[in-house]
């Protein structure tokens, strides 16, 4: 059967037309994404816009991924807007393209297409990333041909940005824990007001992660108040230097351990 490509191509333009002017707009959006997943719509600390993320999942990637030094921007919900590249590589690798039930063309996309920046050079790269669940590929609890759609999708994409001469990154739980995500919406609540204290961070992390080596069984609390003594300023500040600094990874916290007020404070081991 031919594939129709009219409301594709639709979408795929007006989608650039937007983009040319300076506006990105996600493919997908919370209210028009699949009605039996759990979507997330938040504000964007470095994109200053709101995010659309239609799993637990996405969510947890976009907040990891934004908060990362290397991390410039992303957008999530990137079209794979060559939709002829697309629908070439499905008949190269032999398998059916997405259509609708009228026989159109679906319009697939990436999760999260980023701006990172190598640090060693200083070139920013574009990225591309999508999030699956180590649970949609288990035997146990997804049928043959599901398991099979997804891989099938995930070659196609992964071909797609080749050709493109884009990275490609498949992220799953293993990299992208509920651990590390839930500390950094924690710690991302002081970015609102970063304006009024940002000015302190560096002395800030100094001391404070000078103060974790010297005195490790101290509670998070007991540093905050050292630091406080030694910087002269109020607690209320330095919580939210000590939440800024776990944000933006100045201060190296093992993230994968849940942050507790009243509880020492685990940094990463350094190799």
């Amino acid at each position: 059967m031919r594939i129709k490509l009219n409301k594709a191509t639709s979408i795929i333009e007006a989608w650039l037309s937007k983009l040319a002017k300076g506006e990105y707009d996600p493919l997908i959006k919370v209210w028009s994404g699949p009605k039996i997943t759990r979507r997330h719509f938040f504000a964007g600390i470095k994109s200053n816009r709101n995010h659309h993320f239609l799993s637990d999942g996405e969510k947890r990637l976009g907040l990891v991924r934004e908060a990362l030094p290397q991390t410039i921007d992303y957008f999530e919900q990137y079209p794979l807007w060559d939709i002829d590249l697309c629908i070439e590589l499905s008949v190269e690798m032999g398998i059916k393209y997405p259509v609708d039930k009228d026989g159109e063309a679906c319009v697939l996309s990436t999760d999260l297409f980023c701006n990172e920046v190598d640090f060693e050079t200083g070139e920013v790269k574009k990225v591309a990333r999508t999030y699956k669940p180590i649970a949609s590929f288990l035997k146990e609890t997804n049928h043959p041909v599901s398991i099979t759609r997804t891989l099938q999708k995930l070659e196609l994409e992964k071909r797609y940005y080749e050709k493109k001469d884009i990275p490609f990154h498949i992220e799953t739980d293993i990299n992208i824990s509920k651990n590390y995500a839930d500390n950094l919406v924690w710690a991302r609540k002081s970015a609102e007001y970063r304006h009024e204290f940002i000015h302190h961070a560096e002395k800030f992390n100094y001391e404070f992660v000078d103060a974790v080596y010297g005195r490790p069984d101290n509670v998070i609390a007991e540093q905050l108040e050292y630091v406080c003594r030694r910087m002269a300023i109020s607690y209320s500040d330095a919580m939210a230097l000590f939440q800024w600094g776990i944000w933006s990874h100045t201060i190296p916290a093992d993230l994968e351990k849940s942050i507790e007020v009243f509880e020492p404070l685990v940094l990463k081991e350094v190799a």
